[in-house]
């Protein structure tokens, strides 16, 4: 019988080889590009592409059976004061029984049969909400700048989530060490906290980009 492990968050699944990838060049350096901010109805939103996320290294980690998390960080400055820090998790996973992927958000799920479809999905940051264009100032400039990363998730780390998602009634001081969190709650910036504080995460992560200089007026 096939178990799945069900959350808000994460799934462990399992996946097959991926006979015709195209990957990154082993070195080749996490970029975003085209930062363009824009306004939607009464937001500030945000799109973005990223280029080279999925290594060698990246794809085999997914083809092992564990999947690899997204991770976004986006800054909005007025002058050289941050207004606003906004984290963007996503995970990518493979059900082999059902032969289609799932591109996992807080919000939404998108299902794909091929894994071009997924790099498509994942390379792409579209119309993000920032702020309320109320709270910003006609007569300011303001620049956004964006970070990305994917993290493989090792066989302990999805068998430590698995653990905590079958075991919801386990004490929160213990929990509260594993995560240094407060306590445990399956929430998507905790879990991802868990993964991304680990040395090894941060080799798959680009440096800050950073938009031109923008006033409201310029933007459609």
């Amino acid at each position: 019988m096939r178990k799945f492990v069900t959350g808000s968050f994460i799934l462990i699944l399992i996946s097959v080889t991926f006979p015709l990838l195209a990957f990154a060049q082993a070195g080749s350096e996490i970029l975003v590009e085209r930062i363009t901010p824009g306004l939607s109805g009464d937001s500030l939103v945000v799109s973005a592409d990223f280029k080279n996320l999925f290594s060698r290294k990246i794809v085999g980690t997914i083809q092992s059976g564990l999947p690899s998390i997204v991770e976004i960080q986006i800054k909005l400055f007025e002058g050289t004061k941050q207004i606003v820090r906004k984290p963007i998790s996503r995970s990518i996973e493979f059900d082999v029984w059902e032969e289609r992927y799932r591109v996992r958000s807080p919000d939404t799920t998108q299902v794909y049969f091929e894994f071009e479809q997924v790099k498509q999905a994942a390379n792409r940051l579209m119309n993000v909400f920032l702020i309320s264009k109320a709270l910003l100032a006609a007569t300011k400039n303001y620049t956004i700048q964006i970070r990305v990363g994917i993290i493989p998730i090792s066989a302990h780390q999805a068998n430590k989530v698995s653990y905590w998602l079958e075991n919801p009634n386990q004490s929160e001081e213990a929990i509260a060490s594993d995560n240094r969190s407060s306590g445990f709650s399956l929430n998507i910036n905790k879990l991802v906290s868990f993964f991304v504080n680990k040395k090894k995460g941060s080799r798959f992560s680009s440096k800050w980009f950073s938009s031109r200089s923008f006033r409201l007026a310029e933007l459609k």
